[in-house]
């Protein structure tokens, strides 16, 4: 495990896959100073979702449109304005995923592994419970706050 003074978010190889940020209970303050030490952008999936939501449409069906929650993934990478993002609340969608009968959770662990690409170094910041199976361990790194 490292620490938030020696995480360096820019050396991740391959550059255009995602790679994953495990830890438990970050504070902000340590999501910000890890940004801050990589000049990385913080981008909350949250805050992207609700921007997105269609007032006409009655219900979020996000696991009957798995495609277009990963190319939102990708567009918040194309859209980045730094080399190195760090996407925060994925977990919302993933909670969501495992919560449905019948869940789609194994196919989207796949295709987001599976995404090229990307624009920007793409860091995922998950809690630890999180850890998708079969998940190149070079694409992860995990974290002990403050």
């Amino acid at each position: 495990m490292v620490t938030i003074n020696n995480l360096s978010l820019q050396d991740a190889k391959p550059t255009d896959y995602p790679h994953l940020i495990l830890w438990d209970n970050p504070h902000n303050a340590e999501i910000v100073q890890i940004a801050f030490n990589n000049n990385a952008q913080i981008i909350s999936y949250r805050d992207n979702l609700i921007s997105r939501i269609n007032s006409k449409q009655k219900y979020l069906i996000l696991n009957e449109n798995l495609d277009d929650e990963l190319d939102a993934i990708k567009e918040i990478c194309a859209n980045n304005s730094k080399k190195v993002l760090i996407l925060k609340d994925l977990d919302i969608l993933i909670s969501y995923l495992y919560s449905k009968p019948s869940s789609p959770i194994s196919l989207f662990w796949k295709k987001l592994g599976d995404i090229r690409h990307l624009d920007s170094i793409l860091w995922i910041l998950l809690p630890t419970k999180f850890i998708p199976p079969n998940w190149d361990k070079k694409r992860i790194k995990s974290v002990v706050g403050l």
